[in-house]
């Protein structure tokens, strides 16, 4: 086995030695959120409806943007690692389900510490900013021309900060709503 197979090797299993250390800390942090510490969060008939609404909406969002990754490399070269190009469409997916859950009031449960929640977040996006960070500060963000796996950090920030600003229009919309009536 050569330098360069050893070191994929390496990357593949940190990784999902990492994906498996980040659903250990997912299904923790689902019972710190909810005021029940359950891990399942508890939703109301209209939010379940609304809810459905929103995976499908990001069941197509990923087939839509999934094809279109398989497509794209047929007349341009992606110059980045097959980890972004299949993660891209998982955060445009999950974005637009929490986008349209947020905004139609159906992201939260009945369950839910919102507190927590947000301090959560803020945590999440944090960590992964400052991982992108850090890879683009060491160098590894990019090599030979090619974007590095560290950028998925970067995406999964950029989410987290898209939905607080969802969630801060959701705040605002319903205030301008309490004032009008």
């Amino acid at each position: 086995m050569e330098i360069s197979e050893k070191v994929q090797l390496g990357r593949s299993v940190g990784l999902a030695v990492g994906v498996l250390v980040g659903l250990v800390i997912a299904v923790i942090l689902l019972r710190y959120m909810n005021r029940d510490h359950k891990v399942r969060t508890e939703y109301d008939e209209m939010q379940k409806a609304l809810r459905n609404r929103g995976y499908m909406y990001a069941f197509y969002t990923v087939i839509i943007f999934e094809a279109l990754m398989c497509l794209i490399p047929s007349f341009v070269r992606i110059p980045a690692e097959p980890i972004i190009v299949h993660f891209l469409p998982i955060f445009f997916g999950i974005t637009v389900q929490a986008s349209y859950c947020i905004w139609n009031k159906a992201y939260v449960g009945l369950n839910t510490n919102m507190q927590r929640y947000l301090i959560v977040a803020v945590i999440a996006s944090a960590i992964n900013f400052l991982a992108f960070f850090m890879a683009w500060k060491n160098g590894s963000l990019i090599v030979d021309g090619v974007l590095q796996a560290p950028f998925v950090n970067l995406l999964c920030a950029v989410m987290f900060a898209v939905l607080g600003i969802v969630g801060l229009l959701r705040k605002a919309a319903d205030n301008r709503e309490t004032e009008e009536e």
